[in-house]
């Protein structure tokens, strides 16, 4: 006989307290990075940030600093887009689902650790670039870039993550007032 308060592969429906409060899908460690899209694309902007970055602090010329800048700027707005994406998605599941700023924005208890160290370690990394370009590109338009990462690890919260269902409770009936 399973306890639905405690297991959480419990027939309730809501997969028990444990599952609500501790546990995250596919916590286990074979969850596959390379099929997930959001983690492919982070990757595949930040190798190419880094690349870029990289050119323009070691070679002279407007070309590098227009490529940099391009490559920047579209990572920036392409990043601020899948923020407004994932905030957007995230208040609509808010309905359903309790949705915490850190599982969110951090993925703090919503996502596997596999999920969440990949992302987050993205993230870093593209502030540490952004940082380590400041004296060395001019001007520094890889401080726009970390956007790119938030926005990342944002949409795969509100898209993927996994959080306490809402507790729904009975409404007392609207009072009229007036004649």
């Amino acid at each position: 006989m399973t306890d639905p308060e405690t297991d959480p592969t419990a027939p309730d429906g809501e997969g028990g307290k444990a599952a609500a409060v501790g546990s995250v899908a596919g916590d286990a460690a074979d969850v596959d990075l390379g099929s997930d899209a959001l983690v492919l694309l982070d990757v595949a902007a930040t190798a190419v940030f880094l690349l870029v970055t990289a050119a323009a602090a070691v070679l002279d010329g407007d070309a590098f600093a227009l490529v940099n800048l391009v490559v920047c700027a579209v990572l920036f707005v392409v990043g601020s887009v899948i923020w407004a994406w994932g905030f957007v998605r995230a208040a609509a599941r808010s309905r359903d689902d309790v949705i915490d700023l850190a599982g969110l924005f951090y993925l703090t208890g919503s996502a596997p650790r596999t999920v969440r160290r990949c992302l987050l370690g993205l993230w870093f990394a593209q502030m540490a670039i952004a940082v380590v370009a400041i004296p060395l590109t001019s001007p520094p338009f890889g401080v726009m870039v970390p956007v790119f990462g938030i926005g990342v690890l944002t949409s795969w919260g509100a898209s993927k993550g996994t959080f306490p269902a809402r507790e729904t409770t009975a409404r007392p009936p609207r009072r009229r007032s007036g004649p």
